[in-house]
């Protein structure tokens, strides 16, 4: 946890007292007053419908950590936000309100299917630290695909953008619903070795969804002790977020035929991470109405 905490936001005589300011030329005053803020103490990085929403939810009641209010900035993997990496005054503006002392840091959970943004992140602060969830990428794929056809983004039945993105390599000009990358985004294997590659091994904290599920409140206090945060601090309930009702359940024979995509992939991750993840193998049938 930074040295001392101030609720009084940061001013412009406080420039020259920012981690790592980075001036530019040529640069508007205002652009140039976002661009040389404090930068991000850490990010939630994924994987998509892994418990971010929840993990954000959490943190932003932390004391001495700020968090927008805005989630999924998508600064560094978006290119016409991240640019040539010279200007981070769309970034920083969302941290005008930040306390002095706080910890900064946001949640965009596309970051972990976008490993080339990895660079892009270690290179605007090397001592960033990066949290991933990661969930049963067969679950996660379906409670994805349930989240967008509950939003009318995606209306083809889950086996048939399963197959769509399979056959075609995920190609956006075969379907443009590609992009969502249902199985590619639960690839998790080479997203841990590329986080490894980028990062000092210290500085990346990965969770097994399914455990951070069952106790929600210690694994919140470890993220916290993780950034730089309290180690003792209490951690206020929240209420469900980005809770999407199944129309219905997932059949065995849809998990079964997606199982079969990353069964070499499960005992890649056991090996990397060191985790029994013999339960993302089983079918359990989900309540119909439950959370996704």
């Amino acid at each position: 946890m930074k040295d001392s905490f101030s609720l009084e936001p940061l001013s412009i005589d406080d420039l020259d007292h920012s981690k790592e300011a980075n001036p530019i030329a040529p640069m508007n005053p205002l652009k140039s007053y976002f661009h040389n803020r404090p930068k991000l103490d850490f990010l939630v990085i994924g994987a998509e419908k892994a418990g971010t929403t929840a993990l954000f939810a959490y943190l932003r009641q932390i004391p001495g950590i700020y968090i927008p209010i805005n989630k999924e900035l998508n600064f560094f993997d978006r290119d016409h936000r991240y640019g040539e990496g010279k200007d981070f005054s769309a970034l920083h503006r969302w941290f005008l309100l930040a306390p002095k002392a706080a910890l900064f840091g946001e949640a965009t959970p596309t970051y972990l299917m976008n490993p080339h943004c990895f660079s892009r992140i270690y290179d605007y602060n090397p001592d960033i630290k990066v949290v991933a969830l990661l969930r049963s990428p067969v679950r996660r794929a379906y409670s994805a695909w349930n989240y967008r056809r509950a939003r009318l983004r995606d209306k083809r039945d889950f086996m048939t953008a399963v197959r769509v993105e399979v056959e075609s390599g995920a190609d956006i000009k075969v379907a443009r619903e590609n992009k969502y990358r249902y199985i590619g985004a639960g690839r998790y294997a080479d997203q841990i070795r590329a986080l490894r590659a980028t990062f000092p091994k210290e500085n990346i904290l990965l969770i097994k969804y399914e455990d951070f599920t069952r106790d929600q409140v210690a694994h919140v206090k470890a993220v916290t002790r993780f950034i730089g945060g309290p180690f003792d601090v209490d951690v206020p309930p929240i209420k469900s977020v980005n809770v999407w009702p199944y129309r219905r359940a997932m059949t065995r024979e849809e998990f079964e035929t997606v199982l079969a995509y990353y069964e070499d992939e499960i005992t890649d991750i056991e090996g990397l991470t060191g985790w029994d993840l013999n339960d993302w193998r089983q079918f359990e049938k989900p309540k119909k109405n439950g959370p996704a």
